[in-house]
Protein backbone atom coordinates (compact mmCIF):
# COMPACT_ATOMS: atom_id res chain seq x y z
CA UNK A 1 0.00 0.00 0.00
CA UNK A 2 1.54 3.36 -0.97
CA UNK A 3 2.20 5.99 1.67
CA UNK A 4 -0.24 8.88 1.69
CA UNK A 5 2.55 11.19 0.59
CA UNK A 6 3.32 9.10 -2.52
CA UNK A 7 1.53 10.21 -5.70
CA UNK A 8 -0.93 7.67 -7.03
CA UNK A 9 0.01 6.14 -10.37
CA UNK A 10 -2.28 7.41 -13.13
CA UNK A 11 -4.59 4.74 -14.56
CA UNK A 12 -3.47 3.14 -17.80
CA UNK A 13 -5.01 4.62 -20.93
CA UNK A 14 -7.63 2.64 -22.80
CA UNK A 15 -8.69 2.50 -26.43
CA UNK A 16 -11.56 4.85 -25.51
CA UNK A 17 -9.00 7.50 -24.55
CA UNK A 18 -7.33 7.23 -27.96
CA UNK A 19 -10.70 7.32 -29.71
CA UNK A 20 -11.54 10.51 -27.83
CA UNK A 21 -8.18 12.05 -28.80
CA UNK A 22 -8.98 11.51 -32.49
CA UNK A 23 -12.61 12.58 -32.10
CA UNK A 24 -11.41 15.95 -30.77
CA UNK A 25 -9.49 16.41 -34.03
CA UNK A 26 -12.28 15.56 -36.47
CA UNK A 27 -12.31 18.18 -39.23
CA UNK A 28 -8.99 19.74 -38.19
CA UNK A 29 -6.27 19.95 -40.82
CA UNK A 30 -3.32 17.60 -40.41
CA UNK A 31 -0.16 18.40 -42.28
CA UNK A 32 1.00 19.10 -44.80
CA UNK A 33 3.50 16.29 -45.07
CA UNK A 34 7.02 17.00 -46.35
CA UNK A 35 7.43 17.12 -50.14
CA UNK A 36 8.35 13.85 -51.87
CA UNK A 37 9.98 13.74 -55.32
CA UNK A 38 8.46 11.37 -57.89
CA UNK A 39 11.64 10.13 -59.55
CA UNK A 40 11.93 8.36 -62.94
CA UNK A 41 13.59 5.42 -61.16
CA UNK A 42 10.67 5.04 -58.74
CA UNK A 43 8.10 5.18 -61.55
CA UNK A 44 10.10 2.63 -63.55
CA UNK A 45 10.32 0.38 -60.49
CA UNK A 46 6.55 0.59 -60.05
CA UNK A 47 6.03 -0.19 -63.75
CA UNK A 48 8.24 -3.26 -63.44
CA UNK A 49 6.52 -4.42 -60.25
CA UNK A 50 3.03 -4.09 -61.74
CA UNK A 51 3.93 -4.87 -65.38
CA UNK A 52 2.34 -1.61 -66.53
CA UNK A 53 4.85 -0.24 -69.04
CA UNK A 54 2.64 2.28 -70.88
CA UNK A 55 4.66 4.90 -72.71
CA UNK A 56 2.84 7.77 -70.98
CA UNK A 57 4.73 6.73 -67.82
CA UNK A 58 8.15 5.82 -69.21
CA UNK A 59 8.78 7.20 -72.71
CA UNK A 60 9.24 10.97 -73.04
CA UNK A 61 8.76 10.96 -76.84
CA UNK A 62 5.60 8.88 -76.67
CA UNK A 63 4.29 10.87 -73.70
CA UNK A 64 4.82 14.11 -75.65
CA UNK A 65 2.17 12.92 -78.11
CA UNK A 66 -0.22 11.87 -75.35
CA UNK A 67 -2.83 13.77 -73.33
CA UNK A 68 -0.36 15.18 -70.76
CA UNK A 69 2.67 16.08 -72.90
CA UNK A 70 5.15 14.65 -70.37
CA UNK A 71 5.61 11.28 -68.61
CA UNK A 72 3.26 10.96 -65.64
CA UNK A 73 3.18 8.59 -62.67
CA UNK A 74 0.69 5.75 -62.56
CA UNK A 75 -2.44 6.54 -60.56
CA UNK A 76 -1.84 3.47 -58.40
CA UNK A 77 1.75 4.62 -57.79
CA UNK A 78 0.28 7.83 -56.37
CA UNK A 79 -2.12 5.83 -54.20
CA UNK A 80 0.75 3.65 -53.04
CA UNK A 81 2.48 6.71 -51.56
CA UNK A 82 -0.40 7.37 -49.15
CA UNK A 83 0.97 5.49 -46.09
CA UNK A 84 4.40 7.07 -46.57
CA UNK A 85 3.14 10.60 -47.19
CA UNK A 86 0.83 10.50 -44.19
CA UNK A 87 3.38 8.96 -41.80
CA UNK A 88 4.35 12.37 -40.41
CA UNK A 89 0.85 13.77 -39.86
CA UNK A 90 0.45 12.50 -36.30
CA UNK A 91 2.55 10.78 -33.68
CA UNK A 92 2.74 6.98 -34.28
CA UNK A 93 4.58 6.14 -31.03
CA UNK A 94 1.42 4.61 -29.46
CA UNK A 95 0.77 2.20 -32.34
CA UNK A 96 1.56 -1.53 -32.06
CA UNK A 97 -0.12 -2.56 -35.35
CA UNK A 98 -1.35 -0.39 -38.24
CA UNK A 99 -3.40 -1.91 -41.07
CA UNK A 100 -4.71 -0.40 -44.28
CA UNK A 101 -8.40 -1.34 -44.32
CA UNK A 102 -10.27 0.61 -47.02
CA UNK A 103 -9.92 3.21 -49.75
CA UNK A 104 -13.14 5.01 -50.64
CA UNK A 105 -14.16 7.85 -52.93
CA UNK A 106 -10.85 7.73 -54.84
CA UNK A 107 -10.63 10.43 -57.53
CA UNK A 108 -7.68 11.12 -59.84
CA UNK A 109 -8.10 14.80 -60.70
CA UNK A 110 -4.79 15.97 -62.17
CA UNK A 111 -1.71 14.08 -63.43
CA UNK A 112 1.49 13.72 -61.40
CA UNK A 113 4.39 14.51 -63.77
CA UNK A 114 7.51 12.40 -63.34
CA UNK A 115 10.07 14.63 -61.61
CA UNK A 116 7.45 16.65 -59.71
CA UNK A 117 7.03 16.75 -55.95
CA UNK A 118 3.92 15.68 -54.04
CA UNK A 119 2.69 15.96 -50.47
CA UNK A 120 -0.39 15.01 -48.44
CA UNK A 121 -3.00 17.13 -46.70
CA UNK A 122 -5.55 15.39 -44.48
CA UNK A 123 -8.15 15.68 -41.78
CA UNK A 124 -9.74 13.11 -39.49
CA UNK A 125 -13.18 12.28 -40.85
CA UNK A 126 -14.46 9.54 -38.52
CA UNK A 127 -13.35 7.37 -35.61
CA UNK A 128 -14.80 4.25 -34.01
CA UNK A 129 -13.72 1.32 -31.88
CA UNK A 130 -13.77 -2.03 -33.67
CA UNK A 131 -13.63 -5.64 -32.41
CA UNK A 132 -10.36 -7.34 -31.39
CA UNK A 133 -8.94 -4.17 -29.85
CA UNK A 134 -8.70 -2.05 -33.00
CA UNK A 135 -9.37 1.65 -33.43
CA UNK A 136 -10.68 2.62 -36.87
CA UNK A 137 -9.64 6.05 -38.14
CA UNK A 138 -10.81 7.53 -41.45
CA UNK A 139 -8.58 10.19 -42.99
CA UNK A 140 -9.89 12.41 -45.78
CA UNK A 141 -6.83 12.96 -47.97
CA UNK A 142 -5.72 15.28 -50.73
CA UNK A 143 -2.46 14.55 -52.55
CA UNK A 144 -1.05 17.78 -53.95
CA UNK A 145 1.49 18.37 -56.73
CA UNK A 146 3.84 21.29 -56.11
CA UNK A 147 2.67 24.37 -57.99
CA UNK A 148 -0.85 23.03 -58.64
CA UNK A 149 -3.98 24.29 -56.93
CA UNK A 150 -6.17 21.27 -57.66
CA UNK A 151 -5.32 17.99 -55.91
CA UNK A 152 -3.83 15.20 -57.98
CA UNK A 153 -5.88 12.67 -56.00
CA UNK A 154 -8.49 12.72 -53.25
CA UNK A 155 -9.71 9.77 -51.19
CA UNK A 156 -10.91 8.53 -47.82
CA UNK A 157 -8.33 6.19 -46.27
CA UNK A 158 -9.49 3.91 -43.45
CA UNK A 159 -6.89 2.43 -41.13
CA UNK A 160 -7.08 0.07 -38.17
CA UNK A 161 -4.73 0.69 -35.24
CA UNK A 162 -3.94 -1.41 -32.20
CA UNK A 163 -2.35 0.45 -29.29
CA UNK A 164 0.82 -0.51 -27.48
CA UNK A 165 0.27 -1.57 -23.87
CA UNK A 166 0.99 1.37 -21.58
CA UNK A 167 1.17 3.86 -24.45
CA UNK A 168 0.74 7.58 -23.88
CA UNK A 169 -1.62 9.71 -25.97
CA UNK A 170 -0.15 10.88 -29.29
CA UNK A 171 1.42 14.28 -29.69
CA UNK A 172 0.06 16.58 -32.34
CA UNK A 173 1.97 16.50 -35.63
CA UNK A 174 3.76 17.06 -37.76
CA UNK A 175 6.34 14.61 -36.45
CA UNK A 176 9.69 13.45 -37.89
CA UNK A 177 9.42 10.76 -40.53
CA UNK A 178 9.65 7.25 -39.12
CA UNK A 179 9.65 5.20 -42.34
CA UNK A 180 13.08 4.65 -43.85
CA UNK A 181 14.40 1.87 -46.10
CA UNK A 182 16.51 -0.79 -44.34
CA UNK A 183 19.70 0.17 -46.20
CA UNK A 184 19.16 3.91 -45.58
CA UNK A 185 18.42 4.25 -41.87
CA UNK A 186 16.97 7.36 -40.31
CA UNK A 187 19.45 10.18 -39.81
CA UNK A 188 20.68 10.51 -36.23
CA UNK A 189 18.78 12.94 -34.04
CA UNK A 190 20.97 16.00 -33.46
CA UNK A 191 22.05 16.56 -29.88
CA UNK A 192 20.37 19.51 -28.16
CA UNK A 193 22.36 22.72 -28.25
CA UNK A 194 24.34 23.34 -25.08
CA UNK A 195 23.67 26.57 -23.27
CA UNK A 196 26.64 28.72 -22.43
CA UNK A 197 26.55 30.42 -19.03
CA UNK A 198 25.59 34.08 -19.19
Amino acid sequence: MPWDSEPAEPPALTLDDFAQWFEQRIGKELGPSPWHEVTPAAVRGFADATQDWQGIHLDAEQAAQGPYGVPVAHGFYTLGLVPYLTSTLFDPSWIEVALNYRLDRVRFLTPVPVGSRVRAMAHVKAVRIRPRGFLEVVLALSLMVEGEEQPACTLDHTRLYRMLPGAALPKDGPVPRVMFPPDDPAPPTPAPARRTPA
